[in-house]
């Protein structure tokens, strides 16, 4: 699948060198003036990777940074004169894949690049993991709540509990944290 970068560099020339080199080697990329319009562009297409200048108009850089990270867009490259050492917190925190300093080298470019899309593709995934199984673990507490419950109130085993709530929920079409969670709010409303 052809892989989509939103390009945002002040100087013109350079952003054209870095686009052009970008397009022979198989990206879509698309270009912006300034952090807003990157930030709208970025919410309306499938995004694989940002490469945004230190220098950023409109939105400051760390600001399109901050953004992109927490809505999980895709990873960050910037482009910058110097390294900053808060460019190292921003590695740390995920906010960033890296930074490019100029001069660059179109070569070690396109491996940041691909590094970078890759390392993306890879926290997104695991990141998507991480809430299904946090979903998971919610419903199951909720159902062992219930259980408990129904162990209590109707004197049964733990097996005898989960089969209940199992039945009620095939009988109904319903998923068993809905009838686990409707047993904890009767129990609820009748103290």
């Amino acid at each position: 699948m052809l892989k989509s970068l939103i390009l945002c560099i002040n100087n013109k020339k350079l952003e054209a060198h870095i686009q052009l080199g970008l397009k022979k080697s198989g990206y879509n990329v698309l270009t912006c003036e300034d952090g807003n319009s990157l930030i709208r562009l970025a919410h309306t297409r499938h995004i694989d990777l940002v490469i945004v200048d230190e220098e950023l108009r409109g939105l400051r850089a760390i600001d399109v940074v901050n953004i992109i990270y927490t809505e999980k867009i895709c990873p960050v490259l910037i482009v910058a004169n110097d390294f900053r050492n808060d460019y190292i917190d921003w590695i740390e925190k995920g906010w960033i894949y890296g930074s490019v300093h100029l001069p660059m080298n179109q070569v070690e470019l396109l491996k940041i690049v691909k590094g970078a899309i890759a390392n993306g593709e890879r926290m997104l995934l695991l990141d998507r993991e991480i809430e299904k199984l946090k979903k998971q673990l919610a419903e199951r507490k909720i159902i062992e709540k219930a259980k408990s419950i129904l162990m209590e109130k109707k004197s049964c085993t733990e097996e005898g509990a989960y089969t209940y709530i199992r039945k009620i929920s095939m009988n109904k079409g319903v998923p068993m944290e809905k009838i686990a969670e409707a047993i904890i709010r009767s129990l609820k409303s009748k103290k």
